[in-house]
């Protein structure tokens, strides 16, 4: 496969599509920044869709005619974007049938944890050890790579269905190596005019659409599910030490790792799980938020850390912006993929003014928690994107943004030293690696396995709403009896069960009670 071209592939598609299909053969297509890759070489991308340009159209084959001895040499002009190594006196005919496709723009996935890219290494290099023998070489995960700019993907309708490509999907495509002249937006915002470049741009013949960067083996899903009990009581112990001692919050934190959106109708986002931790003492709030995240940075696939303060409201690019100058979009920072956990740190907030900008940015945080939304500024018009953000907030007060739960923190006395603490949790994980790969793999897929709902407990659930409502219909609404559903869902699946019962259903109001309790 390192010595495929795209005439080979055009000549012998049926043959190459085997071969690349084969076990183990598509880790092994070379890196497209490995050493020493030339142009026209087939190679291996991973990265998240940041935009998707206009289609373009090509002659579908050309001609090369020798005006010397006027021979013909014909050839296709698929995965091509220019015709090269055309010699003195030949002279190129082109084609009558013009054949399309469609250019998306990627960019490096955004809040890759460093030890998600390390994890994806290791497992390739088992493999490769493994393999030694047989004189077969794995490469490394091609997300790990290190690029600035953004990589623009050429893809052919016959053969990858366009319809499912979207913006913000990760993708991993092998295909063949060019180079493109794009335009770019001048950063100097004075100056209307933009500037050529070139950039590395991949003609895919196969693409992938990956929904999760934890690797998808039945056999290993099958393990954390069976196992889930006893992987829930790990985590919840860990959560609980870096919580300060506090089970309850602990227990929420948890919900909220693992909480995933499913089946969205409308204006309706069932699962999404916003959640505002406050009460943080005032006295340790910027330093131990700061550890804290780093620990569910060492958790999570993706993640990103936004301290909430006036000036970087002014100031940062949160939605992406179209550029008709290089009919582009601009990547803002809420540019996420899906299941990208977004910790806001509100504890340093001070009291100020915000601009127009700050308001926009505050208005697409509030968006995206409240509705999963965020709205692309196209400048004379707004488009609603659909979005999978689980938004954490931290905070002293009540947050000054939305949010599903909110749950006061209650530090046990006893975890004074807030430094400590945290290195005490994170030296007890490094040292339980095992333990730790099950903690990952468990955050990142236990909420997708099927939920079942029978009809004898939806029945136990409809009656008891009812008496809710009779006892205080004042402050029982449709808002709560969604919120004990969702948190005893979570209960059910944390523990490994994929339907209620009467005891889980219990457990999910006897946790609100204590949370609405506390807050009180």
């Amino acid at each position: 496969m390192d010595t495929w071209t795209a005439d080979i592939w055009n000549d012998n598609e049926e043959e190459c599509k085997k071969t690349l299909n084969e076990l183990g053969n598509w880790e092994k297509v070379p890196l497209l920044f490995d050493d020493n890759i030339t142009l026209g070489s087939f190679v291996r991308f991973k990265g998240m869709i940041q935009d998707m340009l206009n289609p373009e159209y090509y002659s579908s084959s050309f001609t090369i005619i020798n005006s010397e001895n006027e021979e013909l040499a014909s050839r296709q002009a698929k995965y091509h974007s220019s015709t090269k190594n055309v010699q003195p006196g030949e002279e190129i005919v082109f084609g009558k049938t013009l054949m399309e496709r469609q250019i998306i723009a990627c960019i490096p996935i955004p809040g890759l944890n460093e030890w998600a890219k390390d994890e994806a290494n290791i497992n390739q290099n088992v493999e490769a050890q493994l393999e030694d023998n047989m004189n077969k070489r794995i490469r490394l995960d091609p997300a790990c790579q290190k690029y600035s700019k953004e990589i623009f993907i050429f893809v052919y309708p016959e053969d990858v269905d366009t319809n499912e490509l979207k913006v913000n999907q990760i993708v991993e495509v092998v295909g063949f190596l060019d180079r493109r002249t794009i335009q770019e937006d001048n950063e100097n915002v004075q100056e209307q005019s933009s500037i050529a470049k070139e950039t590395h741009c991949i003609h895919a013949v196969q693409l992938k659409l990956l929904k999760t960067l934890i690797s998808d083996i039945e056999e290993t899903n099958n393990s954390i599910w069976n196992e889930a009990s006893n992987i829930h009581a790990e985590l919840k112990l860990v959560l609980t030490q870096a919580l300060l001692g506090d089970s309850l919050v602990a227990d929420y934190l948890l919900f909220y790792l693992v909480s995933t959106t499913y089946n969205r109708q409308h204006n309706l986002v069932p699962g999404k799980l916003s959640l505002n931790i406050r009460g943080i003492p005032e006295s340790i709030g910027k330093n131990y938020t700061k550890l804290l995240y780093s620990l569910i940075s060492y958790l999570v696939v993706k993640s990103e850390y936004l301290p909430i303060q006036i000036h970087t409201l002014n100031n940062m690019n949160m939605t992406p912006r179209k550029c008709y100058n290089s009919n582009r979009l601009l990547n803002g920072f809420l540019q996420l993929s899906d299941r990208t956990h977004l910790v806001l740190d509100e504890t340093d907030l001070q009291p100020g003014n915000l601009d127009n900008k700050g308001m926009l940015n505050l208005e697409a945080l509030k968006n995206i928690i409240s509705n999963q939304q965020m709205k692309y500024d196209f400048t004379y018009y707004g488009m609603d994107y659909e979005t999978q953000i689980p938004v954490l907030t931290l905070s002293i007060g009540k947050s000054i943004l939305p949010y599903d739960i909110d749950i006061v923190l209650k530090p046990d006395p006893s975890c004074s030293d807030i430094e400590e603490t945290m290195k005490s949790v994170n030296d007890y994980l490094k040292s339980q690696l095992p333990l730790l790969d099950k903690l990952r793999k468990y955050i990142a897929i236990i909420s997708t396995f099927p939920f079942n709902y029978d009809e004898d407990i939806l029945k136990v659930i409809e009656n008891d709403y009812v008496e809710m409502r009779k006892a205080d219909p004042k402050n029982v609404s449709g808002d709560d009896l969604h919120r004990f559903m969702m948190i005893s869902r979570l209960i059910a699946l944390c523990s490994g069960k994929n339907e209620f019962n009467k005891e889980i259903w219990e457990s999910g109001k006897s946790l609100e009670n204590q949370r609405n309790l506390r807050n009180k």
